[in-house]
Formats: C-alpha cells, structure tokens, sequence
C-alpha cells in the first residue's frame, strides 16, 4: 500500500509508472480495495487483543478506515469534465489518499504495539488478493505475516489508460 501511495505521489511530479489521470484514479480504487482487506485483517487480529487501553485504541483508528475509503472510492467516482475539474479531482484522490495512508500507519503501528505487548501473531489471518494492472509479472501482492501489503514497488508496465469500464 505504500509503494501504491508512492507512485501517487510521483504522478503529482511528472515520474513514475502513471503517466494519465486514469492510471492514478485506477490506482487509486486499487489503494482502497487494498485498505478493506487490511481493515478485514486488522479487525479479525482484534479479536485476539486483550481488552484494556491499546484494543480501544486499535478499534479507534481501524473504525475510521472505512471512512477514508469510502471518501476515496466517492472521489474517484465523481465524474468530472474539463481540465480544472480533473485537475480539482486529482488533488481530492491525493489528498483522500493521504487520509488514508495516515489512518492505516496508526493502525498498523497499534496492531505492532499490541502484537508485540501481547506476543499475538497475524499467521491465522488472511485476506485475498488482487493484482494492481501497474505491477509487473514478478510483483505480487503478498500476504506477509497476515498484513497485506505491496512488494517493493509498482512495475514498469505504465503507459496507457486503464480498460477498467467501472470508472
């Protein structure tokens, strides 16, 4: 998830693998499916979480996940026409997108906190997964100790639009 948000980044300077406003919306419905399962995850680990001060803490920050998800997905649905709206939807996916990314680092460091006071693990929990159309063969969406999380970096493929027909 955070080498997807990376390559947002770059898109907003000219560099890396999204090289159209379609690539980044796509990339960004991808970023948010990837958010669900995580809140899946994250919320199945919840349940091995003693009760006390970090479990509240833990469902705290992973209850607003579906916010920010929802807030991205709505983003990038929004249709838009002319170059000043896309340019306005652009700067909402980024910004939703950093929402996000900012919710999921503080879940993601509770469930650490948590996993590691409580010396619970994430192996009994699992999500699918969903190849993004910007990583090469060789890149996979793993499932590494039950978190899902992206590989190094998003591949070289680039280039054109998406031929989603749901966006």
């Amino acid at each position: 998830m955070s080498a997807m948000a990376f390559s947002m980044y770059q898109f907003t300077r000219g560099e890396g693998a999204l090289k159209t406003t379609q690539d980044l919306f796509t990339q960004a419905e991808f970023f948010a499916e990837e958010a669900n399962k995580l809140y899946k995850v994250v919320r199945q680990f919840s349940y091995q979480v003693p009760g006390g001060q970090h479990k509240k803490e833990l469902l705290d920050f992973l209850d607003k996940v579906p916010t920010f998800v929802q807030q991205l997905q709505f983003t990038v649905k929004n249709p838009t026409v002319g170059k000043a709206a896309t340019f306005t939807k652009v700067d909402n996916v980024i910004q939703e997108t950093k929402n996000l990314m900012n919710v999921i680092s503080k879940v993601v460091t509770t469930c650490f906190v948590c996993a590691t006071k409580y010396n619970l693990d994430f192996r009994g929990v699992s999500a699918s997964n969903r190849r993004s159309p910007y990583r090469s063969d060789g890149e996979l969406d793993g499932v590494a100790s039950g978190v899902s999380e992206t590989s190094s970096g998003i591949g070289s493929k680039g280039g054109g639009s998406s031929s989603d027909g749901n966006i």
